[in-house]
């Protein structure tokens, strides 16, 4: 199961992913050239890029980029979709999101810093929005 299917309408509202599913997404991120990606994904928010252009960005070799985006994908955390000859990837915002409460809700509130998830849920919110702004 993926981080991102607790997040679809489809998915019970009180359902929650288990710890490997968390374990997992923060595996994924855990990795420098991975982390880029996500990093150059929320910057081409919402619309995200073509690979070719994260390899030209990141200076990743094909094979490299398509074994990343490959486990970032499994673990929900970006969506590809072709356009014609072209395969571009965002980053899926509502796992993202997930991974925040995880550490926001279920780690922080036993030490009553439910501030600070508010806090970090307004600034994912900004840095996704932050495009429209423009």
């Amino acid at each position: 199961m993926k981080i991102n299917d607790f997040a679809q309408p489809s998915a019970q509202p009180s359902a929650q992913p288990s710890i490997d599913d968390i374990a997992a997404a923060f595996a994924a991120l855990g990795q420098p050239s991975r982390l880029k990606i996500v990093r150059l994904l929320l910057s081409a928010y919402p619309q995200g890029l073509p690979a070719g252009d994260i390899q030209k960005a990141l200076g990743i070799a094909g094979a490299t980029l398509s074994h990343h985006l490959d486990k970032l994908r499994q673990v929900g955390i970006v969506s590809p979709r072709k356009d014609r000859q072209w395969i571009w990837y965002s980053v899926n915002d509502k796992a993202l999101t997930r991974l925040l409460d995880f550490l926001f809700e279920e780690c922080c509130t036993r030490n009553h810093v439910s501030a600070l998830s508010m806090w970090a849920k307004w600034w994912l919110k900004v840095v996704l929005r932050a495009d429209e702004c423009q």
